[in-house]
């Protein structure tokens, strides 16, 4: 649906946060006559004067048959109330899609459990060191709908498209780039199935002009670049053109980010060289395996954005033997912890803080494996970053090491709950490092 074709309709944007905003906006600029109703579970985010309506808190989910066309944002979840009206259900993203077709734009979606953010952002370096005109947009910047206007012959949209943006597209990016694949969002999603399946439009309405890059190594990867008439382009870790050594990238995965990154700025003209100067300058995102430097004799180190049990585990296969404590835990989503757990009985780490949610699952995973870990449960950052500093002060003494021991924040779960995002838990760790 392209959004010349709302003028005129009664529109209700479902959600009003940040692609909620970004719509209204587009609304007002493309289809000014549009009939617009903004609805949002929360009662304290309307301006104080505007010209649309707002039905909120309680009955925001009510009048779905009176409008003309519903657009759902990202974080409202699959629910029989839409699944009534999902013919005339359309997403931010879709009209996106839609309006920019024939403008001669391309666009790159990159989706994946986890790399996504990393990979588009070290395309758009390629690509922008190359002296294309490019946008960095989705997940990680600005919602895509915002830059309508910046379509045009030549110019390409590095898009993260995460599985709540991809599900029930209907139009696939020229490029897809699919990353890994791995239980998430399972409470958002119902099953691992529905939860691949929502991934899928990715690649599922390519043509045969269309390409996707994915990563061998992983099934799930695989599966849904298989979607789609695209050409399917596997990718593995040795096709990254350069050392890690020579990056300032930490971790073998990234091995594999950075050879899909590469491997679809080359199809779209960018040279190797140009391309391996822009990963030797790329700065690691915040929250990712970041280090905080060195605090008391302690290396901290925030990764923050670990959400699941895998993403724990390449922290740990990242940063090897030198971590002493951990920091797990936040909400529960059913994950099964037992590989953690056993990767944390060889690791080395004598301490486990564990949060409320699924702390008590990863507790029992680990007392499973009768690893030699000490277990310490924490209400609070504070107090996990408090308990961090005195008991990896006390690992010091028994295990001497030229290298300033490791605390790592690694959750392997979200951080809804007790923190409002990824970034924010990792902005509260590193302000309690310069506090205890």
């Amino acid at each position: 649906m392209r959004i010349h074709a709302l003028d005129g309709k009664t529109v209700l944007i479902l959600g009003y946060g940040k692609e909620g905003k970004a719509t209204v906006a587009a609304l007002e600029k493309f289809a000014p006559n549009a009939d617009i109703t903004i609805s949002d579970k929360k009662t304290d985010v309307a301006p104080k004067d505007g010209p649309h309506r707002w039905q909120l808190g309680e009955g925001w989910m009510e009048n779905l048959e009176t409008f003309d066309v519903i657009i759902k944002t990202p974080g409202i979840p699959p629910s029989p109330e839409l699944t009534k009206y999902a013919k005339k259900t359309t997403s931010a993203v879709q009209i996106f899609l839609d309006t920019i077709a024939g403008s001669g734009a391309i666009v790159v979606g990159v989706t994946g459990s986890k790399g996504k953010s990393t990979i588009s952002s070290l395309l758009a370096a390629m690509l922008k060191a190359a002296g294309k005109d490019v946008y960095l947009v989705g997940n990680i910047g600005e919602p895509s709908i915002t830059h309508l206007s910046d379509a045009k012959k030549g110019t390409i949209f590095v898009h993260e498209l995460s599985s709540y943006m991809l599900m029930n597209l209907t139009t696939s990016p020229h490029v897809a780039i699919v990353t890994s694949f791995f239980p998430e969002h399972l409470d958002y999603h119902g099953s691992l199935d529905a939860y691949l399946d929502a991934k899928k439009p990715i690649a599922r309405f390519q043509t045969e002009d269309d390409a996707t890059y994915f990563n061998a190594d992983s099934p799930g990867a695989v599966s849904i670049a298989s979607e789609g008439h695209g050409r399917k382009i596997p990718v593995q870790a040795d096709d990254c053109p350069l050392n890690l050594a020579e990056t300032k990238l930490i971790g073998e995965h990234n091995r594999v980010n950075i050879a899909l990154a590469w491997r679809a700025a080359d199809g779209l003209g960018v040279r190797k060289d140009v391309a391996v100067a822009a990963v030797k300058a790329f700065e690691p995102l915040p929250h990712r395996l970041q280090p905080l430097g060195v605090v008391g004799g302690i290396s901290w180190v925030d990764d923050a954005i670990s959400t699941t049990p895998e993403s724990a585990i390449a922290a740990l296969d990242a940063l090897g033997d030198g971590v002493a404590t951990i920091i797990l835990g936040g909400q529960d989503r059913g994950n099964d912890f037992s590989g953690l757990a056993e990767r944390l009985k060889v690791s080395g780490i004598s301490t486990a803080i564990l949060f409320p949610g699924s702390g008590p699952r990863i507790r029992s995973a680990i007392e499973a494996t009768n690893a030699a870990i000490d277990l310490i449960d924490v209400t609070s950052m504070e107090e996990a970053v408090s308990k961090a500093h005195e008991r990896t002060h006390s690992y010091t003494h028994t295990h001497p090491h030229s290298s300033p021991p490791i605390v790592l924040l690694s959750t392997a779960s979200p951080s809804y709950g007790m923190f409002k995002n990824f970034e924010e838990k990792g902005e509260a760790f590193a302000r309690c490092i310069h506090s205890v």
